[in-house]
């Protein structure tokens, strides 16, 4: 994700109240609309050039941004679910194309100024329609950059802390539900999903298992299989080569270890967990 840095706002759109309060007369607003340098997005908002499209987008059509998309701005990190629905929160309720609307009565003015929701409130929204295994993917990754330190120029100023996360969850049946299987161990949304559906099915799971040479196994399953997850970024000759001297390694710590991709997880989950059903055996 190309990080933009803007001058009035962390995305890039910001209400006007915002730039009256920093000391801009409606003059010199004017004067930065004619320059370029802002546009007017609707009444009362407006954007830099390259704002963030969906916080942009989210804007024009009538609300700010919230939902999975939102989090995702905060670190690219955080996990997006396959298909995730764009979410947006408006005062009342409107009927944009391709976006799933919340009315925002708990969200004041002042909240939203930047075009997004308060991160607490997107939580609430993107992961009440998504399924255990991708919500909880979710909620690993946000427990990994609550934990860690900001890289430079991250926005993680304007992200939740653990403690926000677990109250957030406690709200409801299936962040409570979510709560019981969140790992801030797991190293991508990829292993967290697996983790998961296994833990789904009664199998015993543990996750970054110690071996040799400082390596960690990214999931065991009922202390017999080694399972290596890869992600989309998985690709060259130099990374097999590191592979297979890890798969060595396992063997060696007397495991069984299997290797699955993004798409096979994603896509053909049903005949994965019957290979590793076999290989259980």
């Amino acid at each position: 994700m190309v990080m933009h840095h803007y001058r009035f706002s962390p995305y890039g759109v910001c209400r006007t109240t915002v730039l009256l309060r920093a000391g801009m007369s409606p003059w010199e607003l004017r004067g930065l609309v004619v320059e370029g340098a802002l546009g007017r997005v609707r009444h009362g908002w407006y954007a830099e050039p390259a704002a963030e499209p969906l916080v942009l987008s989210a804007v024009q059509a009538g609300g700010v941004l919230s939902g999975l998309h939102r989090l995702k701005l905060i670190d690219e990190a955080i996990w997006l679910p396959p298909g995730a629905p764009r979410h947006l929160a408006a005062l009342q309720t409107t009927h944009a194309h391709s976006w799933k609307s919340h009315r925002r009565p708990e969200v004041d003015a002042e909240q939203t100024r930047f075009g997004v929701v308060p991160p607490r409130t997107a939580v609430r929204h993107g992961l009440a329609d998504q399924p255990l295994d991708q919500a909880t993917a979710v909620v690993d990754s946000l427990l990994r950059c609550a934990g860690s330190v900001p890289a430079v120029g991250s926005r993680r100023g304007l992200s939740l802390t653990s403690t926000e996360i677990f109250a957030e969850l406690a709200r409801s049946p299936l962040g409570r539900r979510v709560l019981r299987y969140a790992d801030a161990a797991a190293e991508s949304g990829l292993e967290s999903v697996t983790r998961v559906r296994l833990q789904q099915s009664g199998h015993r799971v543990e996750t970054q298992v110690p071996i040799a040479h400082g390596q960690r196994i990214d999931i065991v399953v009922d202390g017999i299989l080694a399972i290596e997850v890869d992600g989309g970024t998985h690709d060259g000759h130099h990374r097999t080569a590191r592979d297979r001297a890890k798969e060595a390694d396992i063997r060696a710590a007397g495991y069984r270890v299997v290797r699955f991709s993004y798409w096979q997880i994603m896509e053909q989950w049903p005949r994965v967990y019957a290979e590793i059903l076999q290989l259980l055996r």
